[in-house]
C-alpha cells in the first residue's frame, strides 16, 4: 500500500508562472522522493514601482510517503 501527502508551497519567479513552478519543484526535489505532481492553487502578478513583473505561485506538492517499514531509522 503506497500513502501519499500534499504541502501547500509557494514559489515566485521574474519571468513567468511557469518558473514559478519550476522553482517550487527544483527546491522540493532537493529533499523531496516521489513528487507525484503539482495542483496550483492560485496566482498573482506583483508590479514594482519601476514596472517589473514578479510572478507568485501557491500549489500542492503531492508526493508519495516512505511506507514505515522502509523507514531509515
Amino acid at each position: 500500500m503506497s500513502h501519499g501527502k500534499a504541502n501547500e508551497l509557494e514559489g515566485s519567479s521574474g519571468l513567468s508562472f511557469e518558473d514559478a513552478l519550476t522553482q517550487i519543484l527544483a527546491r522540493a526535489n532537493k529533499t523531496l522522493r516521489g513528487v507525484r505532481g503539482m495542483e496550483v492553487i492560485s496566482k498573482h502578478l506583483v508590479v514594482s514601482e519601476t514596472g517589473e513583473l514578479d510572478y507568485h505561485v501557491r500549489a500542492y506538492l503531492q508526493f508519495d510517503m516512505t511506507p514505515p517499514d522502509q523507514l531509515h531509522l
